[in-house]
Order: C-alpha cells, then structure tokens, then sequence
C-alpha cells in the first residue's frame, strides 16, 4: 500500500484499508512482519480462502531518546510460524489489512514483509548436525 491520509470520522473506531496481492509462486511462510506508522493499530496478512497467516503490532516508544520517541511506532512484532505449517499455493491472492486508528493521519502506510521458502529442510538445522553453525 502506498502511503496515504486518513480523515478523521464518525464511522467507528478504526480504519481499515486493505490491498489483494496475487502469489504467482507459493510456498511455505517462515517470517512475517509489518511496517506501519503512528496511529497503526496492527497489520494482518490473510489467505484467498481468508485465514489468518500473520499479524504484526506496533511497539511504541515511550522515552526521548533516537529509537525509542514518544507515541512513534518504533517496532512491530514479528511472526515465525512452525515450519511447514502455513503453505500459501501458487496463484493464491492474498489480502494484506492495515488498521489505524480513527483520527487525522498523514503518512500511513500498511506493509507485510514475507520470507517463503520452496521446500523445508528434512531435518532441523543444528550445531550439534552442522558444524559451521559452531
């Protein structure tokens, strides 16, 4: 979604825009996270058949200091999901939800990041059966 203003109304407590996004190639979901700005509620990503596959929530910053400046989103959480457990299809859309606040905002934005991967491992991953990772 590109950056936009939201207008403050009376049509309850928080708007909602959303963006379909067309997978031409699937895969499995190993990382989720959103980008939003102040006045972000929480970024959900949906699958075509309307699953919840991520949600992100902003941190904000309590304090003064660069990182961490009062009422800014300086942080969203992130997802993991079990390895293997969420497989989006190739041509699948998905649905990307950005909720705000229901005030005046200038410069909102409601982005997903996602890693997906091909085909998962046969075994997991560890020092103890990758020395490398030593």
């Amino acid at each position: 979604m590109a950056e936009y203003t939201i207008m403050t109304n009376s049509s309850g407590d928080y708007h909602v825009q959303k963006a379909n996004i067309p997978m031409e190639k699937g895969g499995y979901l190993i990382y989720g996270t959103g980008h939003m700005h102040a006045g972000a509620v929480n970024v959900t990503l949906y699958g075509q058949d309307g699953r919840a596959l991520c949600t992100s929530t902003p941190k904000y910053g309590t304090g003064k200091e660069p990182g961490n400046e009062k009422g800014y989103s300086v942080g969203m959480s992130v997802c993991y999901p079990k390895p293997g457990s969420i497989k989006i299809n190739n041509g699948e859309t998905l649905t990307v939800e950005s909720r705000y606040k229901n005030g005046f905002f200038t410069g909102v934005m409601g982005h997903m990041y996602i890693y997906l991967v091909d085909r998962l491992p046969k075994e997991r991953i560890t020092p103890q059966n990758n020395p490398t990772l030593s």
